[in-house]
Parts: C-alpha cells; structure tokens; sequence
C-alpha cells in the first residue's frame, strides 16, 4: 500500500499553474516534433500497430489542429499517438511546471469486484464515505465508463493488446489517472450507495491535497501498509516450512549496482530459505514495475536448472547511435563499434551474444515456486517471469503479468520535450527479446494457472485474497499442470 501510495503521487504533476493556449502551428508543430522522433528513435514503431495505420493516426492528428487549443485539451489531443503504440515503456507526462503541493485531486481508492466499482479507503477529512460504498458516477460520468476511458488513454506498464496491465494500473492509480486527463478539481459531485442500503445518494466530495491523503492513509490504514522491505522473507506459520519472498523492484543505483548490494541481500534470503528448510516458496511478485535486468537474472540464477540467456542481441534504430555517440567524448567513437554493427534494417545490433548465466549452487532452491502476479507486474519482472515459465517451473496465481512473452522495447530511455507545450515523451531506445522457446509460452503474456478475482467480502475486511488462495493452493498440494508432470516425472527417474 505504502509503495502504491507513492506512485499514485508520483502521478500527481499534471495541474495547470497558468493557462496556456497554444496556436494551429504550435500545436502541429510539436505534434510533427513528436512523430519525427518516435519514427527515428522508437523500435517499436510498426510492430503493433503497423506503420501506415500509426501514420493515418498521425495525420488525423494534425488534421484536426485547426483552431487554438488549451493545454490539457492538447494532452488529451495527443494521447491516442502514444497509446497506439502499445508499448507499455512509453509514456507521456505534462510539463514540468504542473507540479505543485497544493494539487487536489480524489481523495479515496477504488477496487472492482465483479462489474462494481467500491471505495476501499476514504482519504478525505469526510469519514462517511465508508469502505464498501459503491461508487456509481463521478461528475455525472459512469465509474464504468471512467475506467474503461482511463485505461485506454494511458498504456504504461501494459504491452500489446494485453489489457491487465492497464486495468490494473488505472484502478489502482484511479485519483491520478483522473487528474491527468481532467485536470485539477477542487470538488466533485460523486453519485454513490453505502454498504447495505438500496438507496442512491448524490453529493459533492471535497478533493485533497496529497500531504492530507498522506496524513489520513497512515491514520486510518496504517496496518494495512504493506512495510516489508525488498527482498525480505517471512516464514508462514500456518503452514509448514513455506516462506514468502517479497520482491518489490529490481532497481539497483549505480552505485548499488557496483557494490553489489541486491546480490548481497538477495544471497541473504536464499540462505535464510535454505537454512529454514523451505520446501514452499511465494515469490510476491505483485506491482513490481521491473527494474534492472541484470538483477533479474541473478534472482533466477537459484532455481533455473541449468545455463541461460536472459535476451536475445539487442537491437536499436540508426539514429539511436547518437544517444550513446557524443561529439565531445572521443572514448564514446571508440567504443560504440565494438559492441555495435550496423544491420540489414539500417540500424543496429549488438555484435556478442551475451554470455550464459549459470546457476548457483550454493544456496540453490529446488522445491516448489509459486509466484503471486497482478498486471502490475512488468518489464524485468516480467523476464522472470517469462523464464521461469519456460524452464517448466513455477505456479502462477493471481493476473497475467504486463509484459509479453516474446520481450519488449526498453533498456535505455530518451525524454524528449515538445517546444511549445512543454509535453515530455518517454521514448526506449532498444529492441530487448527474451532467450526463450516460443513454444513454451502460455499466452501472449504469462497467463495465471490459478486466476483469482477480488469479492465485495475481500474489499469489506482488507483482505490479502491472492495470498490466502496462495496459501491453500499449497496446504492441498496443488501445483501447475506442466510442475506436477515435472514433478512425476523426477520421482520416475532412478
């Protein structure tokens, strides 16, 4: 809860200090901007929408820049450009001057259960809205409605035409997302019905300012953070010698990354695991957004049973070539050709295949792997997932993950700012494609063995239901369907 609230502010940079109108040729110009480096810098360009349907989409665009528009109408003009590329690692923000500590937006989260939408916790100062109320509309618009318009504007986190992602991201994240595209609101008119009352009451909701939802989230739900920090395990005492593994990020610091301090801590758990017998282990894995890959690979490194290559040889567009080549650092002339050649699409690609990581033997486990997955769940995240899967190991429970099996666009970024808007466009510069057979996938992203959905009796109590239904998989010794044959077919072997 503690990390979803962080993001969820994160999000908050989006409210108008100033108005801004821009004119036809501004607005087109910063669009023409836009097109011109997604065509040179974007791998993904073309691969899931093709290229003529993005350049239709682009037209349209431009097209219809005919009349001065205000800025957020102009953020929402540009949306569908980037949401049509599918690509979950590219996103666009308001300027940088949006921010700022007095920011209202809505001040409660919203889960589903089924097709209704409830409150599961009131952040405002009004205390009446209690946790279980049904919200039915907001400022006249359906919460249905909403969601399905939130999701479809914004597709971080959310590759192809995998909706989890998105779905999972958007409700989560539900007061941001709203804010980003409506702007700011100092109050909303919310048509809602309290738990166990037929009647539907209409009123205005006062929005909040993040220090206030901060304040009431540690007041009213402080239990319910989620405080265990990255890479801890925690041994469940219901059941016998099962342990959950959180794993929050695989984000490392340069100078963690040089100091090695998550394989320090990663090298912890796994001792801990071992030396408490664990024959069950929970990798939560839920929300992690990714993080370094390298990181990732030394996660599986404890159970993959034999050598492996995360990723295929990277490749990148021509233009890419700059973002590594500077002018002023001769060391970067140098280097660059020796890792990179030129290809037969007029880009390039990585000149070695990256060495196999081997697993370790010390501290190596081999009992069951069940993995708790929400579309929050992408990119490095993702990869081990993908992995995993195509070793023929692990139980997945919960959602499918963000990511695609095949690989996705990412490894380096640029951000570029539009001239006259201030808009700022996150672009990955690398095609990444995982080291795996397709045949094993089980979808077009990993999909869960054991889905599970929330109830309106989860909502009401707070209740973790991944990890509990988790925790009955394992007490009735219930596995994947390809584990279970791995599993039979090791006690066959002499």
């Amino acid at each position: 809860m503690k990390s979803l609230l962080t993001t969820f502010l994160t999000l908050l940079v989006i409210f108008p200090l100033r108005a801004q109108t821009l004119t036809p040729e501004q607005a087109r110009e910063d669009v023409q901007f836009l097109k011109k480096k997604l065509d040179r810098l974007h791998p993904g360009v073309g691969y899931y929408l093709s290229q003529p349907d993005f350049d239709r989409l682009y037209d349209s665009l431009s097209n219809r820049l005919t009349q001065p528009v205000d800025y957020q109408t102009f953020f929402r003009e540009v949306t569908p450009l980037i949401a049509g590329l599918k690509d979950g690692h590219t996103s666009l923000h308001h300027r940088r001057n949006r921010n700022s500590k007095n920011n209202r937006t809505l001040p409660f989260f919203l889960r589903q259960a089924g097709d209704r939408y409830y409150i599961s916790h009131n952040l405002s100062d009004d205390s009446t809205l209690v946790r279980g109320t049904e919200l039915l509309r907001i400022d006249g618009q359906t919460v249905v409605d909403l969601h399905r318009l939130l999701q479809d504007t914004d597709r971080s986190g959310s590759d192809g035409d995998n909706r989890t992602g998105r779905r999972f991201r958007s409700l989560a994240n539900f007061p941001g997302y709203y804010t980003d595209w409506f702007g700011s609101r100092d109050s909303v008119l919310i048509t809602y019905r309290l738990p166990a009352d037929t009647s539907q009451r209409t009123r205005w909701l006062h929005c909040e300012t993040g220090s206030v939802l901060e304040a009431n989230l540690k007041k009213r739900y402080r239990k319910e953070i989620n405080s265990s920090p990255n890479l801890s395990v925690r041994m469940v005492d219901s059941l016998d010698r099962t342990a959950v593994l959180r794993i929050s990020t695989f984000s490392s610091s340069p100078v963690d990354l040089a100091t090695g301090k998550f394989s320090r801590r990663l090298k912890r758990a796994f001792r801990q695991i071992q030396e408490k017998e664990v024959r069950n282990l929970v990798v939560d894995v839920r929300s992690n957004g990714g993080g370094v890959v390298v990181n990732a690979a030394r996660l599986l490194q404890y159970w993959m049973p034999g050598p492996f290559r995360v990723m295929e040889r990277e490749t990148m567009k021509h233009d890419v070539r700059q973002a590594f080549v500077k002018w002023y650092n001769p060391f970067s002339w140098a280097v660059f050709p020796i890792f990179y050649k030129p290809d037969t699409t007029g880009g390039y690609t990585e000149r070695f295949t990256a060495r196999p990581y081997r697993p370790r033997k010390k501290y190596r486990y081999d009992g069951k792997l069940y993995f708790l997955v929400n579309g929050a769940s992408y990119s490095a995240t993702a990869t081990v997932l993908v992995h995993t899967l195509n070793a023929g190991l692990g139980t997945f429970v919960g959602e499918a993950c963000g990511g695609a099996y095949w690989g996705d666009f990412a490894g380096q970024f640029k951000t570029v700012i539009l001239p006259n808007s201030g808009l700022r466009v996150t672009i990955p510069l690398k095609r990444l494609a995982h080291a795996v057979d397709p045949k094993n996938a089980n979808g077009f992203t990993v999909e869960p063995d054991f889905p599970i959905e929330r109830t309106y009796d989860d909502i009401l109590e707070g209740r973790d239901y991944a990890m509990q239904y988790t925790f009955w998989l394992i007490k009735r010794g219930k596995v994947a369907s390809r584990v279970e044959k791995n599993l039979v077919g090791t006690v066959a072997t002499p």
